[in-house]
């Protein structure tokens, strides 16, 4: 295909994107992502094109991940370079990526997308001259996205791929057009760019699905990008009209983060699916302002909730992103922080028992504990069997002050590990120990303090050496045998 026609295709395909998704509004006040790559470089070159003859305001931003040190350097130089060249305003923002993933617990693909988008956002919205963010997303990436959702687990939604528009802001006119048919433009045009080489490291999970995936699905079709987009647009549309439906009983009967869990159970599975996610964004909305993080709720989670409200339990959370918990308290569903769910709903069951040796039952939170002077084999093998929590611990005898007791915890407990003296809230929280679990966890004392919380910490100094004269504590919750 001659230079002519490859540009006259590509534009083709772009004014197509433009009148199918509705983006002729959003084509003023523009700021463009712009990597120096193929894909952003294509769209800065077509973006200008089209300012000059629509005489709207355009903008770039160039975000450096900080990830590929000198190499990363020089693609932000590439940058300052065109645009300055070609006269247009460019935003360059570096963001140090990896730390951000330690910090967040994200990966390094995911952190870095958050932080351009949240850079794209705070640029847009703190200039009057911009309205709008173009990317570059085409459709390879769609493609990859629809095997990389599906392949995770996902819904309708997931299968729908990159959104060619995406609220009120985010455009992609490039949503049609395939890789090869934007090199074929950036060369028709003598654009130049720049190659990233992490592009090929196929330990990223979306570079191994481009290289190691897609070429073995051409042997079944020579274009899967043109079928897959097929798909994300026929499950679109379907995703769209069932999103309004649940969009419109929300309306019908005034719902935002809470609502009569039997109103939930009545509906078709495709209405409670998408009622559930909009109620936690709704929620989620009202804690912004605390600054947490925005977190999508997944497959897994949607179905655990719906599963909840459709079950026989009258008192149920579970935990979701952003320290949300999702509960039902009788007929009632709704969406709450998770701390203030606890301090509301968990009352912590209060008991006291001295221990001797032998079995002792605290039917308060429906365990069994067992002080023995040997270690129990049989005792050891159905507790391991039988039982969702079981420790085994050997504490020195002559490192015991006094009676052992057990007793409920209580605010301001302390222990000391590591030579350090900490409060067990603070150790639950490092040990990710459910809210909903922690009352479950016996605190063992003597009359110098705790000794041990099971699963959470044992005190410096009283776990028993080799020769040492030792007490064995086992301790079971929820097997049948504690009930």
């Amino acid at each position: 295909m001659d230079k002519i026609n490859i540009i006259r295709m590509v534009e083709q395909k772009i004014e197509r994107a433009i009148s199918d998704f509705g983006m002729e509004n959003k084509l003023n006040g523009v700021l463009i992502g712009y990597s120096g790559g193929a894909d952003s470089s294509a769209l800065l070159f077509y973006m200008q094109k089209y300012a000059r003859e629509h005489g709207i305001y355009i903008a770039a931003v160039h975000v450096n991940h900080c990830i590929r040190g000198d190499e990363a350097d020089r693609d932000e130089e590439f940058c300052r370079r065109t645009c300055k060249s070609l006269g247009m305003p460019l935003f360059v923002e570096r963001v140090d990526v990896p730390a951000l993933a330690k910090e967040t617990g994200r990966g390094i693909e995911d952190a870095a997308r958050f932080a351009r988008y949240r850079i794209f956002r705070s640029i847009v919205e703190s200039n009057e001259n911009l309205r709008h963010i173009a990317l570059a997303h085409h459709a390879d990436d769609n493609m990859e996205t629809i095997i990389f959702n599906m392949l995770r687990g996902t819904g309708t939604r997931g299968l729908t791929g990159i959104p060619p528009v995406r609220g009120e802001r985010v455009i992609r006119p490039l949503i049609y057009c395939t890789k090869s048919e934007i090199i074929g433009y950036c060369i028709a045009n003598d654009i130049a760019y720049i190659n990233d080489t992490t592009n090929t490291d196929v330990d990223y999970t979306r570079n191994y699905i481009r290289y190691e995936i897609v070429p073995r699905l051409t042997r079944i079709n020579p274009s899967p990008e043109v079928v897959l987009s097929r798909l994300s647009t026929i499950l679109r549309n379907d995703d769209v009209y069932i999103q309004r439906q649940a969009l419109r009983f929300m309306q019908e009967h005034e719902i935002t983060s809470s609502c009569s869990r039997s109103l939930i159970a009545e509906q078709d599975p495709a209405i409670q699916t998408r009622l559930i996610r909009y109620m936690y964004d709704n929620y989620a909305s009202l804690i912004q302002k605390e600054k947490r993080d925005y977190s999508p709720l997944d497959f897994n989670h949607v179905y655990s909730v719906l599963r909840m409200i459709t079950g026989s339990s009258t008192h149920a959370q579970v935990s979701l992103p952003q320290r949300i918990c999702a509960a039902v308290h009788g007929d009632s569903f709704f969406f709450m922080d998770e701390e203030e769910h606890f301090e509301k709903y968990n009352r912590q069951p209060e008991f006291h028992c001295n221990l001797t040796f032998g079995v002792t039952k605290i039917p308060e939170i429906n365990a069994t504990i067992s002080l023995l002077p040997s270690p129990d084999a049989e005792c050891e093998k159905r507790g391991r069997n039988v039982y969702k929590i079981f420790i085994h611990e050997e504490i020195a005898i002559d490192k015991i002050k006094g009676n052992i007791f057990v007793r409920s915890r209580q605010a301001g407990d302390t222990i000391t590990v590591n030579g350090m003296t900490k409060l067990t809230k603070k150790l639950y929280c490092e040990k990710k120990i459910p809210l909903d679990e922690r009352s479950l966890l016996p605190v063992f004392c003597d009359d110098d303090g705790i000794i041990l919380i099971p699963t959470v910490a044992i005190r410096d100094g009283v776990s028993a050496l080799d020769g040492e004269k030792a007490i064995h504590i086992y301790y079971a919750f929820g097997g049948e045998e504690s009930d």
